[in-house]
């Protein structure tokens, strides 16, 4: 019975720390600044719009014009123009593109990506917000419950997305400033029942923040999964050609420079037909692992399909470096044995085509490449042609 309970409790606590403290997440680091980022957006557009209204409603519906207050509400307003002006510069555009899934491992993505900005300037605006509203009141209505207070501590906290500790850490700290600094100004009379309520509306906060978090990153990770299935290659664990297309894609149209590189494996029908098909997979798998570590990580390795390869190299422009690179990368071929006993190994015909970065049509550089990658084959295989940028000048 001991034993059945130390396991339930061991099973619980493993799933709490792995809720509170999910990794998966910082994989995800491009969506969630993003997400970080509209929500931003979103409250600084709600705040303008609040004081707007109010400023309205005060003139139209009241009949009551108060120089004082209107100036307030205008500073208001302004402030929040410039603060949300100003995070548009530090961020991006004003709508950035949401960044796929798959994009996470791609060069030449968004300004946001791998940065915590968004995020960070999130919770700080929240916090102020947060401890605003509670002093304000307390100090309007010393004894008056902090109702707007209350209930933005659980409205707020859902607009952020990141890791449910941080998020857990934020309410705490805005909930332990403000009972701190209210037990300082109010009697122990007034402090007691805000203190009551309070602290109900942190576990009301903590429950449902949690839930809603939790939710997200279930949805984030079985996304994250399909992506992974639907854009990588179920042999070789590489990039698939749909995969692969969309990033290279990607990096053409923002202008990324790279060489564009078509492998073909020699004489692999005959080897299929020699080995059999399951040492033409082991073949495929080796190749593909033999690609990927020979490139660098920024560098988009693809599985074409059959026995052709496609590799993007971020930022590899230089003529005589990429003709060296393709060299050593023959010889890491090279080092694949199809047949230890007889010393079969394998050999690929290799076409590549250089883009400066000028050039924004991916069917032009795969036409170029295919094209040097036929030249190879009509002269013998095992080898390699390259042509760089001036290409797109020839008719």
């Amino acid at each position: 019975m001991q034993e059945h309970i130390s396991l339930n409790c061991k099973k619980w606590t493993c799933k709490v720390r792995k809720a509170l403290f999910s990794p998966a997440l910082e994989d995800y680091t491009a969506i969630l600044n993003y997400k970080n980022c509209v929500s931003m957006r979103f409250l600084l557009v709600f705040l303008m719009l609040l004081f707007l209204m109010d400023l309205i409603c005060q003139v139209v519906f009241f009949r009551f014009i108060e120089f004082g207050y209107c100036i307030y509400m205008l500073m208001g307003i302004g402030f929040m123009a410039l603060i949300y002006y100003a995070f548009i510069r530090e961020t991006g555009n004003a709508f950035p593109r949401k960044p796929a899934i798959e994009d996470e491992s791609a060069a030449g993505n968004s300004a946001i990506r791998q940065t915590h900005l968004p995020t960070i300037i999130l919770y700080i605006f929240e916090i102020l917000i947060l401890l605003f509203t509670a002093f304000l009141q307390t100090a309007l209505n010393p004894g008056d419950m902090p109702i707007i207070f209350l209930i933005l501590l659980i409205i707020l906290p859902m607009l952020i997305f990141d890791q449910i500790w941080r998020v857990y850490l934020m309410i705490l700290f805005v909930s332990a400033v403000y009972l701190t600094s209210a037990s300082l100004i109010l009697s122990s009379e007034a402090y007691g029942p805000i203190l009551i309520y309070v602290l109900m509306d942190d576990v009301i906060s903590l429950t449902w923040s949690g839930i809603i978090i939790y939710s997200r990153t279930v949805s984030l990770q079985t996304n994250g999964i399909t992506e992974t299935y639907a854009s990588h290659d179920g042999l070789t664990g590489i990039l698939n050609r749909r995969g692969g297309d969309a990033l290279i894609t990607n990096c053409i149209t923002n202008g990324v420079p790279g060489a564009f590189i078509i492998f073909d494996i020699d004489n692999f029908k005959h080897i299929n037909d020699t080995y059999g098909h399951q040492r033409g997979d082991e073949i495929l798998k080796a190749v593909a692992s033999c690609l990927s570590s020979s490139f660098r990580k920024e560098d988009i390795v693809t599985r074409l399909g059959g026995d052709e390869f496609l590799v993007y190299a971020i930022r590899m422009v230089d003529r005589k470096f990429v003709e060296s690179k393709l060299a050593d990368v023959e010889n890491n071929l090279h080092t694949i044995a199809i047949d230890a006993q007889n010393g079969d190994h394998v050999t690929a015909s290799i076409g590549c085509s250089i883009n400066d970065g000028t050039y924004i049509d991916y069917s032009a550089l795969f036409r170029t490449a295919d094209h040097m990658l036929y030249n190879v084959k009509q002269n013998g295989k095992d080898s390699f042609a390259v042509k760089d940028a001036s290409f797109r000048n020839q008719p």
